[in-house]
């Protein structure tokens, strides 16, 4: 029995140290060293999630010029191009952004004992990672899947007369379809029909817009590069035909009446304490992903120009405002 307790007491005090050692860790300083971090973000939609990311490090005690270079690839670029050019450079640490961007970053990665955290919607269906608490290889991040239920019963409570939403997407990304599945199932139980307008190019998103039916009572702004990064067409369109807009990918600062979503210069700056972990030598396996943060957003603003109200419980529930 007192071996018993005595052991008891030794693995006790094992955990506590383990504890103790990942927040020391976490919030140590970095080493004068000066680190080389890639940033690979194609979606020029959630360019504030590189900002976030940076602005974490920067808070981290990374500071450029000092002892960190960025190298950003935002927009339009060649990804395999960007990862060529990022391992020739030897960099200590990569942070991506979109699934397509991720899944050929690990593959170029392999072996080379360089971490990578991420930012992307469902890192474990989309083969990334084992799991969230077991990474299980050299990748880590922010998994942002998980909002889009919500989202769209937020954007249904913001009028009970919805019943048909337009939903303008480019399978550009898994994301894409597997946000769309989601919105679908979620839909059927709340009784309202998803118009899908699948479009492949800027020229074909501005002719879906143009000819949105005039039965649809609101539009739905989906996990979609093409649409992500053209959310200025859809929200302007949307305030011309007086018609609420929804969104589950941070987009309510941008113009999106209301959106249930990560903000993305939280979710860059939660995958920065990540980075943080494994510039410092924690290797990345032992690192768990996490889920990112949800907030209901109001875009006041914007429901002033298309003339809708927003009903009072739903303000008063908001995370953030926009006036």
């Amino acid at each position: 029995m007192k071996k018993n307790v005595i052991g008891f007491v030794a693995a006790m005090v094992a955990v506590c140290a383990g504890i103790a050692l990942y927040f020391i860790v976490k919030t140590e300083p970095p080493e004068q060293k000066n680190f080389l971090v890639g940033v690979v973000n194609p979606n020029l939609g959630t360019k504030e999630m590189n900002r976030g990311f940076i602005e974490g490090l920067k808070e981290k005690g990374y500071i450029e010029g000092e002892n960190v270079t960025i190298i950003q690839y935002t927009g339009r670029f060649d990804i395999d191009g960007a990862i060529t050019d990022l391992l020739t450079k030897n960099v200590d640490l990569i942070f991506c952004a979109t699934t397509p961007a991720t899944k050929k970053i690990k593959e170029a990665t392999l072996g080379k004992n360089i971490p990578v955290v991420f930012a992307m919607y469902d890192p474990v269906k989309s083969d990334v990672i084992e799991s969230l608490a077991h990474p299980g290889g050299h990748l880590t991040g922010i998994q942002i899947r998980g909002s889009c239920p919500k989202a769209l019963e937020w954007l249904v409570a913001l009028s009970p007369d919805i019943k048909n939403i337009y939903v303008p997407v480019k399978f550009d990304t898994k994301a894409a379809r597997q946000s769309l599945d989601a919105f679908q199932k979620t839909a059927d139980h709340l009784g309202v029909k998803l118009r899908v307008a699948e479009v492949n190019t800027t020229q074909e998103l501005d002719t879906a817009l143009a000819a949105i039916p005039p039965d649809m009572d609101a539009i739905l702004i989906t996990h979609s590069i093409l649409i992500s990064s053209h959310t200025a067409k859809v929200i302007n369109t949307a305030i011309q035909k007086k018609l609420p807009t929804g969104a589950a990918i941070g987009k309510a600062q941008e113009g999106a009446l209301i959106a249930y979503s990560p903000r993305l210069f939280e979710t860059g700056a939660q995958a920065s304490r990540l980075a943080h972990l494994a510039l410092k030598g924690v290797s990345v396996n032992d690192i768990p992903a996490e889920r990112a943060l949800f907030f209901l957003e109001v875009n006041k603003k914007t429901a002033d120009a298309t003339g809708i109200t927003v009903p009072n419980d739903i303000l008063i529930q908001a995370d953030f405002i926009y006036r």
